[in-house]
């Protein structure tokens, strides 16, 4: 498999969740809640297996705090999350140092909603010359329509729309080793996950 062909090189990639919050997420129809917290749990175990650093973007819910979703709860330490009071990520100057001071430039994107924090936050990191890659099953939206009209335009700025399955299995794509064989079992029970919402 050639680097063409991976939706990430994992020596180059870390993850951001943005405003996956219970408050948040609840409210999405284009994917279940559950599938949207299973996605990024996903996400997050195998980012530990492979030395990707995780960021975490939030808003305050209410004015006070944001609680992250139960399945990212563990791994949204006090260094990890920055709290915005802007649309996009890199609003937060915050979070943009600290997302620069990883050295990575691929950037693996699991957040709600895809009409506003997915795509802002994929414009603006392409226009900072990172590569964007959405974790489509780790993300929802409140309506197909707007879901479907932002994802066009994310594409045709270059970034990549793909599942969490296709990001997971070409990072790691030697299911007989380490890490590829913890990896799989990750991807391999996301897969076989029956949710109802």
């Amino acid at each position: 498999m050639t680097a063409l062909a991976r939706a990430v090189d994992p020596t180059d990639a870390l993850v951001l969740f943005a405003d996956l919050q219970p408050v948040l997420v609840r409210n999405s129809r284009t994917n279940t809640p559950a599938m949207i917290e299973a996605g990024a749990a996903a996400l997050s175990e195998a980012a530990g297996l492979l030395g990707w650093p995780l960021l975490f973007s939030v808003v305050p819910e209410d004015g006070g705090s944001a609680t992250p979703l139960p399945g990212l709860a563990p791994s949204a330490t006090v260094e990890r999350v920055f709290t915005r009071r802007c649309a996009s990520p890199f609003g937060d100057d915050a979070f943009a140092a600290a997302l620069e001071a990883t050295g990575r430039r691929t950037i693996v994107l699991a957040a709600y909603s895809v009409e506003a924090v997915v795509q802002f936050a994929a414009l603006d990191a392409i226009e900072r010359g990172y590569r964007v890659v959405v974790a489509l099953d780790a993300c929802g939206a409140r309506a197909a329509r707007t879901e479907t009209a932002a994802l066009r335009r994310i594409e045709r700025t270059g970034a990549i729309v793909t599942s969490v399955a296709d990001i997971l299995m070409t990072a790691a794509p030697d299911f007989n080793a380490s890490p590829g064989q913890d990896v799989f079992a990750i991807v391999h029970r996301l897969m076989g996950m029956r949710i109802e919402d």
